[in-house]
Parts: structure tokens; sequence; C-alpha cells
């Protein structure tokens, strides 16, 4: 039977001060600034909302983190203490002490210019570690006892939020509609920084809205998964408008976007001056690719076309645009690409050889001659360290040919490789059926053998049987 720690001696005096929640409060005027941490921690576990909030309007430190709201959380009812006392005029008159907060923290690893002037008073982090609870409908609704206050500077809440829907409805609850909620109604005395905003099937009108109430400078992910085949172009034109707003936004994932989706939309990302990862998964680009990356600033370093019906003059485009000077990561699975070699594929690896280090030719439609043919641009890509090419026809020999030629780039340490053609049966030119294991094997354990008589036994083989 497992034991449960004892509890420290400061937990025990802090328990013992909470059990009159009254007194609590009217001692936080002379508690010493050190013991802070232990009582909020105490009074967050034991529900002790009233303190909560006391402690709250006044915190000693710049910083208040409560860790992440998606994975381990508060309840409603302390959330709602928490912003209750950032908001409200404090009632506690026997406590001298105002706060000193400017951050409230539901990440995981905040970063801020008062970190560290936070955590010179404060040894560590405080983290409090509860199930957030999901509200009732009448409960999304704050009831406010006090006025807001309008005397101090306004607090920043720093989060990740995670908006979703299902089955095509979408309906804001739990967290997200709550810190909405009182974000909107805090008549600006609580400012929303939203690092990383996931959305999953949210109307483009909602998601405007919800949109509004963010400091979009503050962003630096968004990843944009959107089913329906259709939305107004107005609101894709105000969608696109903020996040060209979203000044430091890093990596943009959109996947799923309406067949009707116009590319000249991407023009209005212009202004990001930080964009260096692009995840495009959707099939209205064929032909378009200049209209979504010729108005970027800076060159991308990640860029992802999966199943977007690429074109060769999109290959073309993008081998003399200045962005394959910098790719770093370049997925293009799930195109056609047969007609690009010989020819404009081959220019666009040589042109990102000098700093490709992730390459991703999944189910491109490439035979064996075609393979073949790249080999020249792929041995100059010194600093390649991870290849994909399976769901291509293939043979061993040819699959052989291939690392027997890349075995030189001693940077390539992982390479998913075809099942070579006398393995399976094709039930057409391109998708096969029944797959013999036995000789899958065989070949597998040559091209290992291979490798090792190479000097490359430290390069992992794998092909798409064997990946999870």
């Amino acid at each position: 039977m497992s034991r449960q720690a004892p509890l420290r001696l400061l937990d025990l005096a802090a328990q013992s001060l909470l059990s009159d929640e009254d007194s609590a409060m009217r001692a936080l005027g002379e508690l010493p600034v050190g013991l802070f941490p232990t009582l909020s921690a105490v009074a967050f576990e034991g529900g002790h909302t009233k303190t909560v909030t006391a402690m709250v309007q006044a915190w000693p430190f710049p910083c208040l983190h409560l860790g992440s709201l998606r994975d381990q959380s508060i309840t409603q009812d302390l959330l709602e203490a928490v912003l209750d006392g950032l908001e409200l005029v404090p009632t506690n008159t026997a406590c001298p002490r105002r706060s000193k907060l400017k951050v409230l923290d539901f990440t995981h690893d905040f970063e801020h210019s008062n970190w560290e002037e936070c955590s010179e008073t404060s040894p560590a982090p405080f983290v409090i570690t509860h199930v957030l609870e999901e509200p009732e409908a009448d409960q999304l609704k704050p009831s406010f006892r006090e006025q807001p206050r309008s005397d101090r500077e306004p607090v920043d809440i720093y989060t990740d939020l995670f908006l979703g829907g299902l089955f095509g409805f979408f309906h804001l609850s739990g967290f997200p509609s709550y810190i909405l909620q009182r974000v909107g109604k805090s008549h600006g005395c609580l400012r929303l920084h939203c690092r990383t905003l996931v959305i999953n099937q949210v109307p483009f009108r909602s998601l405007i809205e919800i949109l509004g109430m963010l400091e979009l400078e503050a962003i630096r992910e968004v990843r944009l998964h959107h089913r329906s085949r259709f939305c107004f172009q107005s609101d894709l034109i105000q969608f696109f408008t903020q996040l060209g707003q979203m000044s430091s936004l890093g990596k943009l994932i959109m996947s799923d976007i309406p067949w009707d989706f116009p590319a000249d939309c991407f023009s209005l990302l212009s202004p990001l001056g930080h964009l260096q990862k692009l995840h495009l998964t959707f099939g209205c680009l064929s032909g378009q690719l200049h209209k979504m990356l010729s108005g970027l600033q800076k060159p991308l370093e990640t860029l992802v076309i999966n199943g977007c019906r690429i074109t060769e003059n999109d290959i073309t485009y993008l081998s003399q645009s200045t962005h394959a000077t910098r790719l770093k990561e370049l997925v293009l699975c799930s195109n056609n690409l047969s007609q690009t070699v010989p020819g404009p594929l081959e220019v666009l690896l040589g042109e990102v050889s000098g700093t490709l280090e992730h390459l991703n030719l999944r189910s491109c439609r490439l035979k064996e001659a075609q393979l073949r043919a790249l080999l020249p641009a792929l041995c100059c890509c010194s600093r390649l360290r991870s290849l994909v090419f399976y769901d291509n026809v293939i043979s061993t020999s040819g699959i052989m040919n291939v690392l027997q030629h890349l075995a030189g780039l001693k940077e390539l340490k992982r390479v998913h490789y075809p099942v070579p053609a006398e393995c399976i049966v094709y039930l057409d030119e391109y998708r096969w059926g029944n797959l013999n294991r036995v000789e899958l094997a065989r070949v597998h354990t040559r091209l290992q053998e291979m490798l090792q008589a190479l000097q490359r036994a430290d390069m992992e083989l794998t092909n798409c049987t064997s990946m999870p």
C-alpha cells in the first residue's frame, strides 16, 4: 500500500490558517511574501474561492503561473475566483497590500521579460493541477458581485486555445467559452494572449468574432482545419486580414479549406515577417502556388504541400522563388509529380540542396526511371537527414541503387522506402493489393546488409508496412 508524502510544516500552517477563511484574508496584509505560493497552493487545493480572490488582489509577484488549462486545470469556481481577483475592486480593506500581478499564465513554458523578476522572490513557478469542469449553459454567464476595477494596468492572460466543432456543428464551451466571455466583458482589464491557436470545424464568421477578442500580435502558431465546402468569400477575406495582423506568427497549418477558396487571399499575409513554416493540405491549389507564396516577406524554412494537386508550373515557380534558397523541410506528398521529371523537380532539388534537411516524396506517382533521374540532384543535398519516397513504383534493384548513391550523404540517417514491386500485386498502375511479407522481410535484410558493407549501418530503414 502506497503512502502519501507527509505534509510540510508550512502546508500544515496554511491549512490551519485557512480553517477560518475570514482570518486568512485579514492576514494577507502581514503575510511574508515568500509564503504566498504555499498558502495559494493550499487554498486552491481546498477550493477556498474567497481566499483565492483575495490573494490574487494582493499577489506580490508580477507573474502567477497556473499550468495548462488543456491538460491540467483548475475548476470553474476557482477560475472564476482568479478572474474576479483580477477585475474587481478589493473589498478586503484590512489588507493594504496591492497586487503586482501583470501576467496570468496558463501555459507550460511561459516566456516573458518579467519572469526573472518573479523568480527572484518565488523559487519556482506556482502550479495548480485540477480538472476543468464543463460548465452548464447558465453558468457561462458570470455574475459580478462588484464593479470592474479601472485603477490599474490591464492584466495579460497567456494561454493556448483549442476551438473545435463536431459533425459540422460548433458550440463554444468549457474554458475557451468562459475565458473569452470574461475578457470580452472586462472593459479592457484583461487582455488575452494566445500563443497556439488550434481551430477545428469552426465557421469562419464565428472565428472572426473570436479573433477580435485576442491580442493578434501574440499568436505564434495557427492550425486551421475546416471541412465545410461553403463559406462567404467576405468572411474568408476578413479572416485572412486578421491572419495578416499576427505579426509574431511563425507557423501556419491549413487543411481542408473550401474548394472555392480564393488563392488571392494569401496576398493579405504579406505583413507577416516571421512566418517560417507553412503547411497546406487542400485540393484547390493547382496552378496557384505563386499567388500564395509571392507575397510573403521572408523565405520559408518549412513548406508542406500535401494533396494539393500542384502542377509542373507550381514546381517551376517554387524552384525559381526565394523560398528555394532557404528550405530545410520540403513535403510534396500525395501530388502527381510524374510530369515534373525530367524537368522542374530536378531543378528544385538542385536549388534547395544547400539547406534541405527533410524531403518527403510519398505517393507522388514517381516510377523507377524518374527516381533514378533525381539521384544527381539528391546527392548534392549534403545536409539531408531524412528521405521519404514510399508509395512510388520501384523494384528492389531500384531501391538498392538509390541507397548506394545516397550512402555518401553522412547526415542522412532515416529513409522510408517503398514496398518493392516484386513483393506486391498491383491492382492498377499505382494501387496494390496482396503483399508478400516473407519476400519483403528478405529484401529488408538485403538492404541492411548492403548498408553495413557501405559502412552506413547508422542509416535507419523503414518501409510503409512497418511504420506506425
